[in-house]
């Protein structure tokens, strides 16, 4: 028996096998594919450019500039921890000690002192939404339990996130949706980038 009769003898006899294993390596691909994509996809398909939720923030940080932007796929560098990593948050530049405003009108569900992310103040909002304001300075204006309107002062700006104290005082700000964390552009009433 030659050579090519035993490839086709192997293919006969082991085809639905070999069609099995091939769509589940495809649907693998393709799981990995569309879970690793984060933008937000409208019925139609479009891409998301507004907020899924119909709300609106101010910039939590007055005349504030984007010095690192919202990144879920895209990996950018850190020059603090020396590495490339996804970005989901973006950072508000700021002198030490600017004010940090409430974006949206909601109840502060958690202070916590962390020593990568700094002094970190959580916001719940309506609609599953979530704000995180990190980098902040130890002495936050508000305690867990208080309710705020859209522009109250709830801190000040600082470098307290060591995981990014390569980049000067700013503000991390992260949004999340369901608990998962969304571009907060989509909901910022004007960026300046």
């Amino acid at each position: 028996m030659n050579y090519r009769t035993q490839i086709k003898e192997f293919f006969l006899r082991y085809k639905r096998v070999l069609l099995i294993s091939t769509a589940l390596v495809l649907a693998i691909v393709l799981i990995s594919v569309v879970a690793s994509k984060s933008v937000n996809y409208k019925a139609d398909d479009s891409v998301q450019t507004s907020s899924p939720t119909n709300i609106t923030f101010i910039m939590p940080v007055k005349d504030g500039v984007v010095i690192k932007d919202f990144s879920n796929t895209t990996l950018k560098y850190n020059s603090t921890l020396k590495q490339w990593e996804a970005h989901k948050a973006i950072d508000i530049k700021g002198a030490d000690g600017t004010d940090v405003l409430a974006c949206y009108k909601g109840e502060v569900v958690s202070i916590e002192n962390d020593y990568l992310r700094g002094t970190v103040v959580t916001i719940k909002h309506t609609n599953n939404l979530q704000t995180v304001y990190a980098s902040l300075s130890e002495d936050v204006t508000v305690k867990v339990g208080d309710k705020v309107n859209t522009g109250d002062k709830i801190g000040t700006i600082s470098t307290s996130a060591k995981s990014e104290s390569n980049d000067g005082p700013h503000l991390h700000l992260e949004v999340l949706l369901d608990n998962v964390k969304t571009d907060p552009n989509l909901y910022l009433e004007n960026t300046n980038k």
